[in-house]
């Protein structure tokens, strides 16, 4: 807290209890909107790009993996905004 980060963990419920309480619930419901954008772009790359496991041995080239697949991604995104179809590709 003395940096500065927040605890963004959501709750959830569990074998040994009946249901998350209001708090848990609610706070839930304000992370969820933080972090679904977020959440909906790693998706897309494990999803369509299958980026799932880093790939190879060493930082570099999985940094470099990395940049060329959200490249991908940023791409079939502008083409969606722009009206083209970015479910197929």
């Amino acid at each position: 807290r003395a940096r500065g980060v927040k605890d963004r963990i959501m709750h959830r419920g569990h074998k040994h209890q009946a249901g998350l309480r209001r708090w848990q619930r609610r706070r839930n419901g304000l992370l969820t909107k933080v972090r679904a954008p977020v959440e909906q772009v790693f998706g897309t790359l494990k999803r369509v790009y299958g980026y799932w496991q880093a790939p190879y041995m060493g930082v570099m080239r999985n940094e470099a993996e990395a940049l060329f697949k959200a490249m991908g991604c940023n791409l079939r995104r502008a083409d969606g905004l722009r009206g083209g179809c970015a479910t197929h590709g």
